[in-house]
């Protein structure tokens, strides 16, 4: 297949072509033909993508189901799915993605240190966004949850944008299941080193592209491609959602390719179909890893991919669509009867209102042929035992489902006890498996943003992150008066390890802390009379200071923004160094304030001047115009006369 790939780097695009020139008129890309570099990497992408395309032929099928759609219509039945399988998988994904796991990070600086306390400044507000958009990384893994239970994995990859403001942030990008190919050798693909992954970029982002020219793009290819037509050749049917396929509807864009490989080579994007390649990519990462990460909730040893919860129950979910769906006929089939004639019936009944029939055989009958059988009697029974067969071989059932299942529980207190805990087993597995997803994901990007920053010496946040910074003992005089930040990101390009909180996707860490405390602050505090009637003065004074503690933790654990101010007045008021720190803060926010106050006054002041300025002008202009009147100037001959000064004689 030949070896240019795996020999050297990519140094530059002239190397994928054979004579490269650019277009003098259009500034287009213009080549003879494309190197063999060229056609080792195209012809790799199509082994990649066979094997991926076998692998996933039938899993358009999964996500039907998982969307509540007849897999196998029949041309005689209504074909309206039951839905099973659907309300299972969501009602999966919210009982594992209840929250945004907590997080800890974890790198070769302390975590009270200012690069640790801004490195998880970084890590919360860049990545996951919890200081802006609270709840965004939550819908991102429960949507990465319910593709992962359908079809067995999901991707995703971490790109580095930046916002209006230029700022810098990560987003949380999801990746269609066949626009991924892993290497066909992998055991795992979470181990695949090499990944090929298609997007497409519509026509105004080839030309936001070229107007921005970033770096690492050629923009002479980008032209070239510019122009051809988005729709020549179409996007490729498998790549649409499921929600496109369902409506028919498939989005006109530039197919394009990256290759990323954990090899410490560079990432190529190129197109398969046009032969162009368009960017060059260092792999900035210190492991040299790729972002590709596959979310896998339950390992196949039999293929790489992972096992997909919604084929266990492929059948049951087909029956159960027969079963309504020929239930349904009857039913209709009753509701509108066929009418049989007994004896000799001269003609036909008009049931209209008002409307006379005569039958000339006093002896016949006509009536209504309803069809009524053991299963259509028995369908609720049936279709119940069905559904509790399909909740119990998937084994992650709520106390909803077990109900449903016809394993539902007493509700006693031992009732719950043991409904909480057959959900906290059947459930714990597939929680590891975020937590883990979700720590390599933001520990990668975490990691990628400090050295795409570097050479950065000062930054600069919001007010409110300001102030959580300041709690959280950032040092006062590392931030100017204009309320930037001063940090060399230089220092910060290292390895970051992030680490999530176990069990906070279910419940936060901080809940489960003020949860145990209470359950321990309650009987402790019944126990006080007795321990007061045992005169053990010294037992009493552990128990007062174990309380003591208690309180302070459930004040900590509070998540008031004051709770520090209020756990210092509780345990020993506002001391001496507590004040001064707090008066530093202050008088910081105070000085950012005024020098804002400052430019506004400055500006209003600015415009006042104008406005007078433009007043005396007028003034003037129509004073000139009185004087050139009063010397017997005709009109029209001075230019700057004002529109509505009098006509001269």
């Amino acid at each position: 297949m030949g070896v240019e790939y795996d020999d050297d780097p990519v140094k530059g695009f002239e190397e994928w072509y054979v004579g490269r020139t650019e277009n003098e008129r259009t500034g287009a890309l213009e080549s003879r033909a494309t190197s063999p570099l060229a056609a080792a990497f195209i012809r790799r992408y199509n082994d990649f993508k066979r094997e991926m395309d076998a692998r996933c032929a039938n899993f358009d099928k999964l996500l039907q189901l998982a969307d509540a759609q007849v897999v196998s219509p029949k041309p005689d039945l209504p074909n309206v799915s039951s839905g099973e399988i659907a309300g299972i998988v969501r009602r999966m994904a919210r009982n594992l993605v209840q929250h945004c796991p907590n997080v800890e990070v974890i790198s070769k600086f302390d975590d009270d240190s200012v690069q640790g306390i801004f490195a998880r400044h970084i890590l919360l507000t860049k990545i996951i966004g919890s200081d802006t958009y609270s709840n965004d990384m939550q819908q991102n893994l429960f949507a990465s949850t319910k593709t992962s239970l359908s079809i067995g994995f999901d991707a995703v990859v971490p790109c580095m944008l930046q916002d209006a403001m230029k700022g810098w942030y990560i987003k949380y990008d999801t990746l269609h299941h066949r626009d991924v190919f892993p290497e066909p050798g992998a055991k795992d693909i979470r181990d695949a080193t090499e990944v090929f992954v298609r997007r497409y970029l519509t026509k105004g982002e080839v030309k936001a592209l070229i107007a921005l020219q970033p770096h690492g793009w050629d923009i002479a290819a980008l032209k070239a491609l510019l122009l051809t037509q988005p729709s020549a050749p179409a996007r490729e049917s498998q790549s649409n959602s499921q929600q496109d396929k369902k409506r028919k509807v498939t989005a006109e864009g530039y197919e394009i390719v990256t290759w990323y490989s954990s090899g410490g080579r560079p990432f190529l994007t190129f197109s398969p179909s046009r032969q162009l390649l368009f960017r060059i990519e260092e792999n900035k990462h210190p492991m040299k890893q790729h972002p590709v990460f596959f979310l896998v909730l339950e390992k196949d040893s039999e293929q790489p991919l992972g096992k997909s919860q919604v084929e266990l129950v492929y059948g049951r979910q087909e029956f159960q669509d027969l079963m309504l769906n020929g239930a349904m006929k009857l039913w209709y089939r009753n509701i509108n009867p066929s009418i049989i004639g007994y004896g000799a019936v001269g003609s036909v009944p008009n049931l209209s209102p008002g409307k006379y029939t005569q039958i000339s055989n006093p002896s016949a009958k006509i009536e209504p042929f309803e069809v009524n059988t053991q299963t259509l009697m028995q369908y609720n029974m049936i279709s119940q035992g069905n559904l509790g067969s399909m909740v119990n071989m998937v084994g992650s059932a709520d106390q909803q489902m077990a109900t449903q299942a016809g394993g539902g529980m007493s509700a006693t207190p031992q009732g719950v006890e043991a409904q909480t805990a057959m959900v906290d087993i059947t459930t714990n597995n597939y929680q590891k498996a975020i937590e883990s997803f979700f720590s390599h994901y933001c520990s990668y990007a975490l990691t990628t943003y400090m050295y795409e920053l570097r050479g950065t010496k000062k930054v600069t946040v919001s007010a409110d992150s300001r102030r959580k910074l300041i709690n959280a003992k950032f040092p006062v005089d590392k931030i100017s008066d204009e309320g930037e930040l001063e940090i060399d990101f230089d220092e910060l390009a290292t390895e970051w390890f992030v680490r999530c909180v176990p069990g906070s996707l279910v419940e936060m860490e901080d809940e489960k802390q003020l949860r145990v405390l209470n359950q321990l602050f309650v009987p402790l505090s019944q126990a006080m009379p007795a321990l007061a009637a045992t005169q053990n003065q010294q037992m009493l004074a552990n128990a007062a200071a174990a309380m003591q503690y208690i309180i302070e933790k459930q004040i900590e654990l509070s998540g008031s923004s004051r709770s520090n101010d209020i756990k210092s007045i509780f345990t020993t008021g506002r001391t001496e160094q507590f004040n001064e720190y707090q008066a530093k803060a202050e008088d910081l926010e105070s000085r950012i304030s005024g020098i804002t106050a400052d430019a506004v006054t400055g500006l209003e002041n600015a415009a006042k001047a104008i406005a007078q300025m433009q007043e005396q002008m007028n003034v003037m202009g129509q004073t000139q115009g009185a004087i050139m009147k009063h010397m017997g100037v005709p009109e029209g001959v001075s230019e700057s006369a004002p529109n509505n000064s009098p006509a001269g004689p």
